[in-house]
């Protein structure tokens, strides 16, 4: 069984990579410009696959991590050939294009990225839908529906507050050897209800040095359902008047909870969740760069190093989840479909966005000094360059996906 979720995980990841490049190729082919290759994952090369009728190699290489279209570029002037007894013109190379041409082919994918989510995730919320995960790793005022804040699941009534407190002891603490379990649903101390977290603290504080009777309920596993009969556990505080234990509010998940709504809500729902799903991604990554080039110290960077996954982790998170169902399937490609799309509108050369950018000032320069300015092999070294260091970042983030599966 295990076998088939990696396979499926697998094939997923294989088919968003081909659609995602499917839109550079097929813009390419609408404005005439010869497609060299069609390249699923990244060299080395492994395999030619097959070569259509115009010429066009589809490719299988080694390292599973992206995909690629690479499209006739060289910037020789348009002219003439024989091909048997017809004359055809070989204007297909991408950089004889118009800026518009050349614009649309680069970023026209953008578009259809970002469509194909607000495709998904509207037609799971008309037909119906559940969050997956609370996101408590970015702090946002985004209403992100599928990935909502501690707050937002509460305000939304995805979560619940109950009575009580939960408890988690830290080892070899005070409350642990008073044999105080993990996920103990504290009721009362010295018969008097505790509401909160806080109320706790100033309770003991203000009795320290005390024996405290505790009243408890328990359960072996995480949940807050169906726990024991009560009982008493005495606590004699001794030091720094804590008990050193991990406080929490009692939140339950509310399991009928889902989100439903009629066609146009759903596509004004499909259309705001992948927009605030996008600026969550800009600022996920915004983070990651300041822990990694800013951090306040060595750990915070070797967090942030270890939080940069992509394309074994998501197989693996595929492998592992499968059993979730399709829904959950449909949700995790609108999201790598987001993620894909904001990645490549980031402004570094060798992607979509950055090769827009290089293309637009190469085109303003020509304009200002007539063409006799000369800046293609300058922009070609660069978007070189950027994409080994890309290749080399690739790297670096699938040794930790393998690292993180290893130690888990």
């Amino acid at each position: 069984m295990i076998i088939i979720w990696v396979i499926v995980a697998i094939l997923m990841f294989m088919i968003i990579i081909i659609i995602h490049e499917l839109w550079h190729f097929l813009a390419a082919r609408i404005f005439w410009v010869k497609v060299e290759e069609f390249g699923l994952w990244i060299p080395p090369f492994a395999k030619e696959i097959f070569t259509d009728k115009k010429w066009t190699k589809y490719t299988l290489n080694w390292l599973p991590l992206w995909g690629f279209v690479r499209l006739k570029w060289e910037n020789n002037s348009p002219h003439l050939i024989k091909e048997g007894l017809g004359v055809v013109n070989e204007n297909d190379k991408f950089i004889d294009k118009n800026y518009f041409e050349k614009a649309i082919i680069l970023l026209w994918w953008v578009f259809m990225n970002f469509l194909l989510a607000i495709i998904i995730f509207s037609i799971l919320f008309f037909v119906w839908v559940k969050p997956i995960w609370i996101n408590s790793q970015i702090e946002t005022d985004l209403n992100v529906k599928i990935i909502p804040t501690q707050k937002q699941a509460l305000d939304s009534g995805l979560l619940e507050k109950k009575e009580w407190i939960l408890l988690y002891p830290v080892e070899n603490s005070i409350a642990e050897k008073s044999w105080i379990k993990k996920w103990d649903l504290l009721l009362k101390v010295n018969n008097k209800k505790i509401e909160s977290p806080e109320k706790l603290i100033k309770f003991i504080w203000e009795n320290a040095w005390k024996e405290l009777i505790f009243e408890i309920s328990r359960k072996s596993e995480q949940s807050t359902e169906g726990f024991s009969p009560l009982q008493n556990i005495k606590i004699k505080i001794w030091e720094n008047w804590k008990i050193w234990a991990y406080l929490s509010e009692n939140i339950q998940v509310n399991k009928d909870f889902k989100y439903k709504y009629w066609l146009l809500n759903s596509v004004k729902y499909g259309i705001f969740e992948t927009y605030n799903q996008s600026l969550l991604t800009l600022k996920w990554i915004w983070i990651l760069w300041q822990k990694i080039f800013n951090p306040k110290d060595k750990e915070e960077r070797g967090e942030a190093l270890d939080n940069m996954k992509w394309p074994i982790w998501i197989v693996d998170l595929v492998a592992n989840s499968i059993k979730w169902g399709l829904i959950f399937l449909l949700i995790l490609s609108a999201i790598i479909s987001i993620n894909l799309g904001v990645f490549n509108l980031l402004p570094i050369p060798a992607l979509d966005w950055g090769r827009l950018l290089l293309l637009s000032i190469n085109t303003f320069l020509k304009k200002i000094f007539w063409d006799k300015i000369n800046t293609n092999y300058f922009e070609n070294i660069l978007h070189i360059l950027f994409f080994i260091i890309l290749i080399a970042l690739s790297l670096i983030i699938w040794y930790n996906d393998v690292i993180n599966i290893i130690n888990r």
